[in-house]
C-alpha cells in the first residue's frame, strides 16, 4: 500500500475547502476506535483548499510512525501561526537524531535501529514529504522538550 499511496501522492484528487479540525478529530476517532491512545488539541481554523484525503493520509502515516515507534499516547495538534495551518504529531518515543531528519524524508530510508523487525517500507515520511511540498508547505521533524518527537505539517492558508 504505502508503494501505491507514493506513486500516486495525492492520488489526482481535486482539492476542495477542508475544514482541517474536523478531519484530525475524526482521524484521532479513528484510532481511539481501534484502542490507541490519541489526544487532540485542535483550533478551529478556516477552511483549507486542498486533497482531504492526501492530508489525511498524510497525518495517518505520521501517527502510524508514532504508534510504531514511541507506543501512546500520541498526541495531535492543529494551530495557525504566520499565516499558516500547523499540524503536530507528538510523541514520547526515542526521537530521531536532528542530524538524520532530512535524510528520513527520503523514500525507503530508515534508522538503523528502526531496521531490525520493522514493518514497512520507508516510504511514510517521504509521502508526507510529498503531500506536504505538493500543498506549498513543509514537514519539519524536530525533538520534542522533555523527550520524543514532533512531526509537523506547515501549511500556508490557501482559502
Amino acid at each position: 500500500g504505502q508503494f501505491l499511496d507514493f506513486a500516486r501522492a495525492d492520488g489526482g484528487e481535486a482539492p476542495q475547502p477542508t475544514d482541517l479540525d474536523a478531519l484530525l478529530g475524526e482521524l484521532a476517532g479513528q484510532y481511539r476506535r481501534r484502542g490507541a491512545t490519541i489526544e487532540t488539541e485542535l483550533a478551529v481554523l478556516p477552511a483549507l483548499t486542498l486533497p482531504a484525503q492526501a492530508m489525511r493520509r498524510a497525518v495517518a502515516n505520521l501517527v502510524d510512525n508514532a504508534l510504531r515507534h514511541a507506543g501512546g499516547p500520541v498526541e495531535i495538534a492543529l494551530f495557525s501561526g504566520s499565516g499558516k495551518a500547523i499540524i503536530e504529531v507528538r510523541d514520547r518515543g526515542p526521537g530521531i537524531p536532528p542530524a538524520e531528519a532530512d535524510r528520513l524524508k527520503l523514500p525507503f530510508t530508515r534508522l538503523e535501529a528502526a531496521r531490525t523487525g520493522a514493518i514497512g517500507a520507508g516510504l511514510g515520511l517521504a509521502i508526507v514529504e510529498r503531500i506536504a511540498r505538493g500543498l506549498g508547505g513543509r514537514l519539519d521533524l524536530l525533538p520534542r522538550e522533555g523527550g520524543g518527537l514532533i512531526a509537523r505539517i506547515a501549511l500556508f492558508y490557501r482559502p
